[in-house]
């Protein structure tokens, strides 16, 4: 999946994902997640995103790369709201998460 989002080819990610992962996937790795989750960004799919955050709620608190991602996804997607109750949800930020917020946040503002 990686691959595919590299080469900026995000529909099939999820469609790759659809296919094989849905219905797996507690059992797919973070690294997985995290790339179905960028693919959801790119696409501008926030409703995707909420449902796949929704059903690995349980590995997004302690997984830093999957919660960033996440953040990135909600603000990248316009949902400020969602990106900040993330964030604040969260005990041990990085300054990735940060950066993230502080990007979202000076583009919402104007």
């Amino acid at each position: 999946m990686k691959l595919l989002n590299d080469k900026k080819q995000f529909k099939k990610v999820l469609a790759l994902f659809d296919q094989h992962g849905i219905n797996n996937i507690l059992k797919l790795s973070n690294f997985t997640i995290t790339q179905v989750l960028k693919a959801c960004a790119h696409m501008g799919d926030l409703q995707r995103g909420k449902i796949i955050h929704n059903l690995i709620a349980s590995k997004t608190k302690n997984d830093i790369y999957i919660s960033s991602t996440l953040i990135h996804l909600y603000v990248h997607c316009a949902d400020i709201v969602s990106a900040q109750s993330l964030f604040d949800s969260i005990k041990n930020k990085t300054p990735a998460m940060y950066g993230i917020m502080m990007k979202g946040n000076d583009s919402f503002k104007h």
